[in-house]
């Protein structure tokens, strides 16, 4: 990692540390959100971000192809380079940030563990690439499965594996049960380690953290996110770094 790519860092993992646990290696993370809020933004930004922190990242969408997810990345590069003003060599970042992802797309077919796990293999096996961090993009409603989610938490552990995923909630869906997450996550509760909810407020979005350290809580850590790239506003960004 240069320290060019450290002055970019402006993810909401540069604040967990500070705030709460964070997910660590073998550990799952959720976020959950209605649907236009910015679960992908906000997955892009910490797959990105690990990539900016010299870390290994495997983005698997269930939804886009593999150039639509680089350029979901190419374009949040881009706007951090934009806003912090410094002269940054593009190529050379870029170069790194290639070298360290690898997208996997399950557009065309059924997203299982089984096939997750045969991909990990395959990318251990025949490009000694082992993920840092596992970023899993758009699962559906259905897919919010214990069975699922057992697995996943699995292969997270095997692997070494930070693993962020999300979840949709629905304006006119039940209340959440006290003391528990929303649905869908609540039929995965237990499996999931930290959990944050993205809440539209005015011109941000404010991040509340709803599970940590397998406490249910709903705590508003004062973290406003750019609406668009669900990065750090700039006034956050500089209090993290």
């Amino acid at each position: 990692m240069t320290e060019s790519m450290q002055r970019l860092r402006r993810s909401t993992r540069l604040l967990l540390e500070r705030h709460i646990q964070g997910p660590h290696r073998g550990r799952v993370a959720a976020v959950l959100a209605r649907a236009g809020v910015g679960k992908t933004a906000f997955l892009t930004g910490i797959g990105l971000d690990a990539l900016l922190a010299g870390q290994r990242v495997l983005h698997v969408s269930l939804e886009a192809n593999v150039e639509k997810v680089r350029d979901w990345y190419d374009e949040l590069l881009a706007e951090q380079m934009r806003k912090d003003r410094s002269g940054f060599d593009m190529t050379a970042i870029h170069l790194q940030i290639e070298r360290r992802r690898l997208i996997h797309s399950f557009l065309d077919r059924d997203f299982t563990a089984e096939r997750l796990e045969a991909t990990l293999e395959m990318l251990r096996d025949q490009m000694d690439f082992v993920p840092d961090v596992l970023v899993i993009d758009r699962l559906k409603d259905a897919q919010v499965d214990p069975a699922l989610f057992t697995a996943l938490r699995r292969l997270a552990s095997e692997s070494g594996a930070e693993l962020w995923t999300s979840a949709r909630v629905h304006r006119d869906g039940p209340a959440p049960r006290p003391g528990h997450l929303p649905p869908p996550a609540d039929r995965v509760e237990p499996l999931l380690d930290i959990v944050f909810s993205l809440e539209p407020e005015g011109s941000r979005v404010r991040l509340h953290v709803l599970k940590d350290r397998g406490e249910i809580l709903d705590r508003d850590l004062d973290i406003l996110l750019d609406p668009t790239t669900l990065l750090l506003t700039e006034e956050a960004g500089r209090a993290a770094g």
